[in-house]
């Protein structure tokens, strides 16, 4: 298609160039021109002129990044409508450059044109003279009619090139008017959104300092209520101190002054913070001349934005601190000794105690012969009742038969029954005698344990007698001994009561301290304020002193009635409790089996 094109304008090219011959001439009566094609002329029109790209040199971004500045990039321009008049400017001038690279084609081409229009002249004359003599008047008006026509067909030529030229020159100055059209729209766009940003910057840092000076105004007005209701607590609604609504005027001074200086410090920080976010902005929001809108550079804005700095931290404790009331819990005072008007006597009788151990004794030895003379007995009763039965079943029994089958006669049998009695007899004999032996075996130990007993209860009676004597001799020295423990007990007691006292109040003073510190902070070592903590401190030293005191005057008073309580409860009275013998009697009577004898003899 290409060579297709270039062959057709060659064809065309070749047509206007060539003059038409004599025939053709006469044919039209010797009116022949040249072709309108030999009056075209293309003007080399570049894209380039209707793209923004080609007046880099004249155009350019707003805003550009400026390092001589402070800012990020140039400052805003307030006249927008002559910011814009400046790129106008160097437009026209770039349209002016244009404009008179085109104008330089236009003696070629009126060149080119007269030497066509020459060749046609010279070819009429020729082709006219072959009609009409050069010398004749008609020669001469045709001639100068035809001349005039190439003259009127060279102006309307030159006319058509500056049309032509006008006309580029007219479509690029409308691309240039859209392109500062949309670059004024653009910067109309762009200073309506930086300003809402700003405005809206300004009202979020605005009512940011507003809501830290009330965060600020409700944490001092806390502190100082807490300051009131600690000394309110700690005193029990009787604050002794006469100049503490002096000291909390000038608590409140110095808490106003803290807050001058923590809101001025956040607004230094958040103005700056502010102005930089502003230009951060202003500085990503940029309008273009290629595409003839704004573009914002979010990725270029994240990396250099800082957010708006938070509200600096007011650090306090609020410590509590209880009111100190130290006790001591008294003992139980001392009875009161009881009168009475006869004392007991002080002695101890042995004979007396040793006469109910003989009793005792005596009365177990005849409770166990009774017992033996009752075990013995129900032995005596069993072989009597044992004898009656067995003779009474020997009676019946016979001898076994013989081995030839024959019956026992009547003195066999007679025989065979008195040896069965006498082996009956000899074995109740035996039996007897084993019962009775234990019987005796039970008699001789229970006799043993009695005498025992007696020494025991003997010796008890003698060490009670031993330890009553000890007492009477040692009641004077166990009373000085009583007073002497007394006293170190009593020093022992304050001792740990100190010890203990101290050490609340230590732990005390460090909360009270630590309280006094996060409160007052350096300011704590001013006259009013300093005089609060020493009028404390003196306050709680002076209750301590005053348990101590109290338990100095409960000892002085209670310590004499104490030893008078003990020396009238100190008596050297006997309690002697004999314990007496179990005595359960018991022996277990296992009568033989009778059946033994019958298996054993029969």
């Amino acid at each position: 298609m290409k060579f297709f094109a270039v062959f057709l304008a060659f064809v065309v090219a070749t047509q206007a160039s060539s003059i038409p011959g004599y025939s053709y001439w006469c044919s039209r009566n010797f009116c022949v021109y040249p072709t309108p094609n030999s009056y075209c002329y293309r003007l080399p029109f570049s894209q380039n002129w209707c793209n923004a790209k080609y007046y880099a040199d004249c155009l350019r971004e707003y805003p550009c990044p400026d390092p001589s500045s402070k800012n990020m990039c140039e400052e805003e321009q307030e006249d927008i409508a002559g910011f814009v008049e400046t790129f106008r400017v160097k437009l026209e001038t770039k349209r002016g450059k244009i404009q008179t690279a085109l104008e330089k084609k236009l003696a070629p081409f009126e060149c080119t044109v007269k030497n066509l229009h020459a060749r046609y002249l010279s070819t009429f004359k020729c082709y006219l003279a072959k009609v009409l003599c050069k010398t004749s008047e008609a020669y001469c008006t045709k001639v100068e009619k035809y001349e005039e026509k190439l003259d009127d067909l060279e102006c309307d030529a030159v006319e058509k090139f500056n049309k032509d030229v006008q006309k580029i020159i007219d479509q690029i100055k409308c691309f240039h008017e859209q392109l500062l059209s949309r670059f004024q729209t653009c910067l109309d766009t762009r200073k309506c959104r930086v300003d809402a940003y700003c405005s809206g910057l300004e009202q979020k840092s605005g009512d940011a300092q507003e809501k830290y000076e009330q965060c600020l105004t409700a944490h001092m007005t806390k502190r100082k209520e807490w300051v009131e209701c600690i000394f309110g607590v700690i005193y029990e609604d009787t604050i002794k101190t006469t100049t503490f609504a002096e000291a909390m005027v000038a608590y409140q001074a110095m808490l106003d002054s803290d807050k001058k200086w923590y809101v001025k410090d956040f607004k230094k920080k958040i103005e700056a913070a502010v102005e930089q976010l502003k230009d951060c902005y202003r500085c990503n929001y940029k309008c273009y001349f290629n595409t003839g809108c704004y573009g914002f550079n979010r990725r270029s804005f994240r990396k250099t934005i800082k957010c708006l700095p938070a509200a600096p931290q007011y650090n306090y404790k609020l410590i509590r601190v209880c009111v100190f009331n130290p006790e001591w819990k008294a003992p139980c005072p001392a009875p009161e000794p009881e009168d009475k008007e006869e004392e007991e006597e002080e002695t101890f009788v042995e004979k007396t105690y040793t006469d109910c151990v003989d009793v005792a004794y005596n009365k177990y030895l005849e409770d166990l012969c009774a017992k033996i003379e009752e075990w013995k007995l129900k032995v005596t009763t069993w072989k009597s009742d044992s004898d009656t039965y067995l003779k009474s079943q020997i009676s019946c029994m016979k001898p076994k038969k013989s081995y030839c089958g024959t019956e026992p006669s009547d003195a066999e049998v007679t025989a065979y029954q008195e040896k069965l009695e006498g082996q009956a007899e000899c074995w109740l004999d035996n039996h007897e005698c084993r019962l009775i032996a234990q019987i005796v075996s039970l008699d001789s130990q229970w006799k043993c344990r009695i005498e025992n007993w007696k020494c025991q209860a003997l010796a008890y009676i003698s060490k009670a007698k031993a330890q009553f004597d000890c007492c009477i001799a040692n009641k004077g020295t166990k009373t000085s001994q009583y007073d002497c423990v007394l006293d170190e007990k009593i020093c022992r007691l304050r001792e740990q009561l100190n010890k203990r006292l101290q050490s609340m109040l230590c732990q005390h003073k460090e909360l009270f301290e630590s309280f006094f510190q996060c409160m007052f902070g350096c300011t704590a070592e001013g006259e009013l304020i300093g005089t609060l903590r020493t009028d404390y401190i003196e306050c709680v030293d002076a209750k301590v002193e005053a348990v101590l005191t109290e338990f100095d005057e409960f000892w002085c008073v209670e310590k004499p009635k104490y030893v008078t309580v003990y020396e009238c409860g100190f008596k050297c009275m006997p309690k002697v409790s004999i314990p007496g013998l179990r005595t359960n009697w018991q022996w277990r009577f296992c009568k033989p089996s009778l059946s033994s004898f019958f298996r054993s003899y029969c």
